[in-house]
């Protein structure tokens, strides 16, 4: 028994190691890259182990802490009670997959918890370089080979659209802008299925680091953030940066600060790249030479009716100028009109929609959010179905459908373990305001990206805001957390 003790104590410092590690990729794989598309039980295997990383974490001695008990506890009783909720068709969406994951954040320790998202930034770094470079190649005209994929959502990929792919990236091909030198500007999706994933996690984790761009993970996110067009990384990074400008009192930032605007505005279609109008050249449309008298005209000219033939050459020439001037002019007519249609699908082509900034609350969801208010007391409470934003929304992508998914109950749930959970982080915290700062990010993003309750989404959330909040000794190796 001894022994066996020894063996245990022995092998414990490893089996601590790779508790973060494991569960940085657990989390990571519930991002669902694009060469898991096909696969249905990457989910479940990826919760099975991070809840056997949870009970590793307890037998080496980490536990729960008080203040994020209720939190905790409420954020599980609202996956429980959405899980139990009908959809339209009257089956269930099984949310308890994600419940693993929450127990393993629970329980590890903050140093823990510091690992975790260290590891996870490195790992969605790492996973950016591939469409950096695409993305990169693209815009400076080099050769690349791509090839089309279907977008990830149904409706889009019957509509036509598609990602232009290379192995480990994708961009979005139906947004670009022509660059002048012939190069093309596409948004980053990276292995992700849309840029907003690129630029929010980006987001996340550099508000995690402070928005410090001194570390390479950070310059890495940074450079994706941008590549991804997503108006939600300009404005969160834009904010963040401009704390951290007010908090430090470093012009230094006011160079990322200009970037993002510059970035900000051609997201908006404010400001585009000239593209000079190509010169299409004119060709004569005349196919033979007109012969001029040669060393043979003075025979021609010795003749009887020399006169004739010479007013019949000259006549010819003047008959062949008048068509070569004709289809000249027809020439640069056509070409004009080609230029003004060129110019035209230029003026039309946008990184994103312009219309509507706005665009994450479609009409037939504010008809669907309408209705819910004014439905009955059971309705109210418990919503229109779990799915109904899918089914009658639109596919939108909107906070609101916390009410008429899950009803009053599952919003308040929903929002009483959140702000449960970020009075715990906040006054634990050794720098609460720059884990208020994450949190205030947070909660823009949940208008876009109500369901946080995903392993990764809500992994970010603590774990992000951990780091924020850590005052890293001034003895301790930049390398620590970099």
């Amino acid at each position: 028994m001894d022994m066996m003790t020894a063996r245990v104590t022995r092998f414990t410092p490893y089996m601590g190691a790779v508790l973060a590690p494991v569960l940085a990729l657990c989390v990571w794989v519930t991002l669902n890259p694009y060469f898991l598309w096909e696969s249905r039980r990457h989910m479940a295997l990826a919760g099975m182990l991070a809840g056997g990383l949870a009970v590793l974490a307890f037998l080496l001695g980490d536990r729960l802490r008080r203040r994020e008990i209720a939190g905790f506890g409420l954020i599980c009783l609202f996956i429980i009670y959405i899980s139990l909720l009908p959809k339209v068709d009257g089956t269930t969406t099984r949310w308890y997959f994600v419940l693993p994951t929450m127990l393993a954040l629970a329980i590890f320790s903050d140093e823990r918890r510091l690992k975790v998202i260290q590891y996870f930034s490195w790992i969605f770094a790492a996973s950016l370089i591939p469409g950096i470079i695409a993305s990169i190649c693209a815009i400076a005209n080099i050769p690349i080979e791509f090839q089309a994929l279907p977008l990830l959502n149904p409706t889009m990929a019957a509509a036509g659209g598609s990602y232009l792919h290379t192995p480990g990236a994708l961009l979005l091909s139906g947004n670009s802008l022509p660059m002048p030198w012939g190069g093309e500007l596409y948004r980053l999706c990276a292995v992700y299925d849309e840029p907003g994933m690129v630029g929010t996690i980006s987001a996340f984790l550099l508000a995690g680091y402070r928005f410090r761009l001194n570390r390479p993970v950070s310059a890495i996110l940074f450079i994706g953030g941008t590549l991804s067009f997503s108006l939600a990384f300009v404005v969160m990074a834009t904010l963040g940066f401009l704390v951290r400008l007010v908090y430090t009192r470093s012009l230094l930032n006011l160079l990322p600060l200009a970037l993002l605007g510059l970035v900000g505005l051609t997201v908006l279609g404010v400001i585009k790249p000239y593209i000079p109008l190509r010169e299409v050249p004119i060709i004569s449309s005349a196919t033979q030479q007109i012969e001029t008298p040669t060393e043979d005209a003075p025979a021609l000219l010795s003749s009887p009716s020399e006169s004739a033939q010479l007013e019949a050459i000259e006549l010819e020439q003047a008959l062949s100028r008048e068509r070569e001037e004709a289809a000249a002019a027809a020439q640069a007519a056509q070409a004009a009109l080609a230029a003004q249609a060129e110019r035209a699908a230029m003026e039309k082509q946008h990184l994103r929609q312009v219309e509507v900034i706005n665009n994450r609350s479609l009409p037939e969801m504010d008809q669907l959010l309408e209705r819910y208010w004014h439905a009955d007391t059971k309705t109210i409470l418990f919503g229109l179905g779990a799915d109904s934003s899918v089914v009658y929304g639109g596919v939108s992508q909107v906070v609101t459908r916390l009410f008429t998914d899950f009803g009053l109950i599952g919003a308040v749930l929903f929002a009483g373990g959140m702000l449960c959970l970020i009075f715990a982080i906040t006054t634990n915290s050794q720098s609460p305001v720059w884990a208020l700062l994450f949190f205030t990010l947070f909660a823009l993003s949940i208008y876009q990206r109500p369901i946080v309750w995903m392993p990764y989404a809500f992994t970010l959330f603590i774990c992000c805001s951990t780091l924020a909040g850590y005052r890293e000794p001034r003895s301790a190796s930049r390398s620590n957390l970099s």
